[in-house]
């Protein structure tokens, strides 16, 4: 968290800004509270540059439905929203239910790599939107170190589309909206589309993430990745030996040489990820 700058708003509808909570490529996401002091809210808001692009516009409308489309489980109810759009020029905002949680970016910079049954865990909860999100023959395409976090009684998703898991957004000329993404798969650097199968392969790299630390493939500069990504072998000699051979499967090239969604939450955790949960304790003590 940090203090609001001179420039930040410091209201959003009903919401009143408190501090600073993070930054993301597109959006700067602030704690805010409504009626009461203690009705907290995590507020999402635009970046008003890349917000004055229409089809940036059209793409943070589209995930806030999304979101609201998976609300709970392991997404946060949505509150309030600045998304309607009816003035071209307005801000664009979402307010989501504010939940204490580290990303799980912040949990491995500060504590370094998750147990098993914390990965497991994790693992499992996002199998379970994801799922969700399949069945409908969508893609998620909203997941990163940045975009899940790690709160007390389980996971949380916070991004529904690329806007949202962006490593780099930006207004180009012509009012072109341009999104890098951080993770890409090995269909999507053949110049394929993304489908269900690609946000398995991401979640094979998000918990090799969590369990050593390090992203196989992925890591250093992009097109050196992107390489790697599409024909090299991943290395998960670091992987613990429960989880290598399913880690391994979401990494395959071939799409459909990857599990689905739901038979990657069934070998995570057969009772669910909340019963797997249970109690409370599925983080490692800071």
């Amino acid at each position: 968290m940090e203090a609001l700058r001179q420039d930040d708003p410091r209201r959003f509808g009903p919401y009143t800004a408190l501090v600073r909570l993070r930054e993301t490529a597109a959006a700067v996401q602030y704690l805010a509270h409504g009626a009461t002091p203690q009705d907290l809210a995590v507020i999402t808001a635009a970046r008003p540059e890349l917000a004055a692009l229409p089809g940036f516009r059209r793409h943070f409308e589209a995930e806030a439905r999304t979101a609201d489309r998976l609300a709970g489980g392991w997404v946060a109810a949505r509150l309030g929203t600045g998304t309607d759009g009816a003035e071209d020029d307005g801000p664009l905002w979402t307010a989501a239910e504010y939940v204490p949680a580290l990303t799980l970016a912040e949990a491995i910079e500060t504590a370094g790599p998750l147990p098993e049954r914390a990965v497991r865990i994790l693992g499992a909860g996002i199998a379970e939107t994801l799922s969700r999100v399949h069945a409908t023959g969508a893609v998620l395409q909203g997941l990163a170190p940045r975009t899940v976090l790690l709160a007390g009684d389980g996971p949380r998703l916070t991004a529904f589309g690329p806007l949202g898991a962006a490593a780099d957004a930006e207004a180009r000329p012509g009012g072109q909206l341009s999104v890098r993404l951080g993770y890409l798969t090995p269909e999507q650097i053949e110049g394929e589309e993304a489908g269900p199968a690609s946000d398995l392969f991401v979640l094979g790299l998000l918990l090799a993430y969590a369990a050593t630390g390090s992203t196989p493939l992925a890591d250093g500069p992009a097109t050196e990745a992107a390489e790697r990504i599409a024909h090299t072998d991943p290395e998960l000699a670091s992987v613990p030996d429960a989880l290598r051979d399913l880690i391994g499967r979401c990494l395959a090239k071939a799409p459909d040489d990857r599990p689905t969604a739901g038979a990657v939450a069934a070998e995570l955790a057969l009772e669910g990820a909340a019963g797997l949960a249970k109690g409370g304790d599925w983080l490692p003590a800071p």
